[in-house]
């Protein structure tokens, strides 16, 4: 049975594709409306951030969903943030009785250091402002993969009693739907410190996969939704994109 999702939200529910961002897409490009949500039971060719394959079978959460927030494009990384914000708050509100959820810079969700979500957004962007958001958020619910080197699980496996993907969806929708408002309304820096609460690896070495790579100690975000980091020197850097490592995670 279809769940009943609150208002803005229009669910187009389906059993496998390719990816639910694609189909996000085309249906952006026929005009359909804000806040339509694209849900599949399993992903065929589910992708991650730079391009990587995303394990998507049968069992966990996969959804996108089309968004057309007035912003430029530099604000429109904030999403990420903003997602992960609420798809942790979700996990709270869902399953108390689950350890704390943190959010990892920039886009992913974990619980007692392994990672349970991950969120990817790509946009459309005409001249000097966003057309088109889609964000697609995959949640490991009853199963995971298990991949050398990561630590990766699932909440059923960290001790939720209540997974059933329709009541995770609905949660996800109030909550994604309420902080995309407050962003909207109030830009990030109204969401900074609750995000920062949640953010994982705060005083811990780190080193930022990027062009040259940073490492050093992880000191939180500013109010853009930048990372940043301290160095051996006593330098901070200001990283505006790359992957986050948390080197001191066995």
């Amino acid at each position: 049975m279809t769940p009943q999702l609150p208002e803005p939200f229009h669910l187009i529910d389906l059993d496998a594709v390719g990816s639910t961002n694609n189909e996000v897409f085309k249906l952006a490009a026929q005009d359909a409306k804000d806040w339509t949500v694209v849900r599949a039971r399993e992903q065929l060719a589910g992708r991650g951030r730079q391009g990587k394959s995303f394990a998507s079978p049968p069992g966990n959460s996969y959804t996108s969903f089309l968004m057309r927030p007035f912003c430029a494009p530099a604000q429109a990384a904030q999403i990420a943030l903003v997602t992960g914000l609420a798809v942790a708050e979700a996990m709270g509100n869902l399953a108390p009785e689950l350890p704390r959820a943190f959010c990892k810079w920039p886009n992913d969700v974990l619980i007692d250091d392994h990672k349970v979500a991950g969120i990817l957004v790509e946009s459309s962007i005409m001249k000097t402002s966003v057309e088109t958001i889609v964000v697609g958020i995959g949640v490991n619910l009853t199963s995971h993969p298990d991949l050398p080197g990561l630590r990766i699980s699932d909440l059923q496996c960290l001790g939720a009693s209540n997974v059933d993907r329709d009541i995770w969806l609905q949660a996800l929708c109030v909550a994604l739907h309420r902080r995309i408002q407050q962003w909207e309304s109030e830009g990030f820096a109204a969401l900074h410190n609750d995000w920062s609460a949640r953010a994982a690896g705060i005083g811990r070495r780190v080193t930022v996969q990027m062009s040259p790579p940073v490492t050093g100690r992880l000191r939180g975000i500013d109010t853009h939704g930048h990372l940043l980091v301290d160095d051996q020197a006593g330098v901070t850097h200001r990283c505006v994109s790359g992957s986050l490592v948390l080197e001191d995670v066995a």
